[in-house]
């Protein structure tokens, strides 16, 4: 995909500098309109100035292709079904491991998609976003996937990773260096913000700042997602959530897919989880729980709120387990596993409250509860009892940065910062390394 600039006015932009101002934590112009205080306090900084690139949605929409394997440079979610284990590439596709023996997973082929972030697979179909667009993609041979539908526009215009689009335009899909910038500005009054100043035509940072564009079975019968999917698939339906919306789409026919209604969530979602006829759906603020006995009309039936915080969630029979953690992009410094009865799905009650280190996605398979905690690795316990979880560790990884996980026939499939571990749980007190595939480097 060859990106293409292109020339815009300035009230488009505007449109995008306003956007890229919410989007990055509110950039303020405040260094160039405050004068100076005397001339002692004047300073020359200097910026790099980024413009927006365009990729037109025509070859965004005509890109979908299938291309020989290649490494897996950057993680994002993961999805099994039926032996095959999907690895999303932010922003660029999805990686297809031949996942039918654990202790030799075979990195298969790549799925060219442009704007994938997000993932789940019914049967021989894979859904994926692309930017604003739903995409339905044939998998059943694996040596020549098709694309068999398109909901556009799904995800309208700006979705929740920061990708500008336009009409006229296309999707914003990087950002070319064109110039530094060498300002004179006052040190006498301290800028809200020391490390980028929003321009309307683009972005100008501090030289010590970095930026990127992106941050980032049966047949009849869905995979299985990571805690941290934003795709969830019951039945015939599929669910996705951005920031703020419960997006819901009819996918019986793939050739065809209709989208449902929309339901409008408080802002900070995160995570959604599939549980009967129940949709468990995380955010930064607590845990939504929705009734979708009406498919394409989900009802809200209550809300479990927490503090500020990031918020995966899973379910098992009558209880919740929510990891929070601290970071930037949360506004929270909880870093917890809080153990929730949801036995009245109208009043969830807090059981216990564990402390952790940073703890990502988890997972869990009967008594085995599986948490990524971060940069302190892979942890399990034995969940047997609720009230003494952390006293029942059973195994510790270390030396790996954990972010999610799957736990399915005596399997852990785990994501880590450095590419795809796999764990044998069959005995647990005697848990066994079994696979790695690395990611590159380069």
């Amino acid at each position: 995909m060859k990106p293409i600039k292109m020339e815009m006015s300035r009230r488009e932009k505007l449109i995008i500098g306003l956007q890229l101002l919410a989007y990055f934590s509110l950039l303020t112009l405040v260094a160039f309109v405050l004068p100076s205080c005397t001339n002692e306090c004047d300073v020359e900084n200097t910026y790099f100035y980024y413009e927006p690139v365009y990729t037109s949605m025509e070859e965004i929409r005509s890109s979908v292709e299938l291309l020989p394997p290649v490494e897996l440079k950057q993680v994002g979610k993961i999805y099994f079904n039926n032996g095959y284990l999907f690895i999303n590439e932010p922003n660029e596709g999805v990686h297809i491991i031949d996942n039918r023996y654990p202790a030799n997973p075979i990195n298969f082929a790549f799925i060219n998609i442009p704007g994938a972030f997000d993932l789940a697979v019914k049967g021989n179909i894979l859904f994926s976003d692309s930017y604003m667009d739903l995409v339905a993609i044939d998998i059943s041979n694996p040596t020549a996937v098709t694309e068999l539908g398109r909901i556009e526009g799904l995800f309208e215009e700006y979705n929740s990773y920061g990708y500008y689009a336009s009409a006229e335009y296309g999707v914003v899909t990087d950002w070319q260096l064109r110039e530094e910038v060498t300002v004179t500005e006052s040190s006498c009054v301290e800028p809200q913000y020391d490390w980028g100043v929003l321009y309307a035509e683009g972005i100008a940072l501090t030289n010590d700042a970095s930026f990127r564009a992106s941050q980032a079975v049966s047949p009849s019968n869905p995979g299985m997602g990571g805690s941290m999917a934003r795709f969830a698939l019951v039945d015939n339906f599929l669910y996705a959530v951005d920031s703020y919306n419960l997006r819901t789409v009819d996918v019986t026919n793939s050739t065809t897919m209709t989208s449902g209604n929309q339901v409008q969530l408080n802002w900070g979602v995160e995570t959604i989880f599939p549980n009967g006829e129940n949709l468990f759906i995380g955010t930064t603020s607590g845990m939504h729980i929705m009734d979708i006995s009406d498919p394409l009309s989900p009802q809200l039936i209550s809300t479990y709120e927490h503090v500020q915080s990031c918020d995966p969630v899973i379910v098992d029979e009558n209880i919740a387990y929510v990891t929070l953690r601290s970071g930037t992009e949360c506004q929270g410094f909880t870093n917890q596993l809080e153990v929730i009865d949801i036995s009245d799905l109208t009043s969830p009650q807090l059981l216990y409250t564990y402390e952790m280190f940073n703890p990502h996605g988890l997972g869990k398979d009967g008594d085995a509860l599986f948490i990524c905690d971060g940069t302190d690795g892979l942890k399990v316990y034995d969940a047997s009892d609720n009230s003494k979880i952390t006293d029942n560790l059973l195994a510790h990884y270390q030396s790996i940065q954990a972010f999610d996980i799957i736990p399915f026939n005596n399997v852990a499939m785990m994501i880590g910062e450095d590419g795809l571990y796999q764990y044998d749980y069959s005995d647990l007190s005697n848990i066994k390394f079994l696979s790695h595939i690395n990611i590159s480097n380069e």
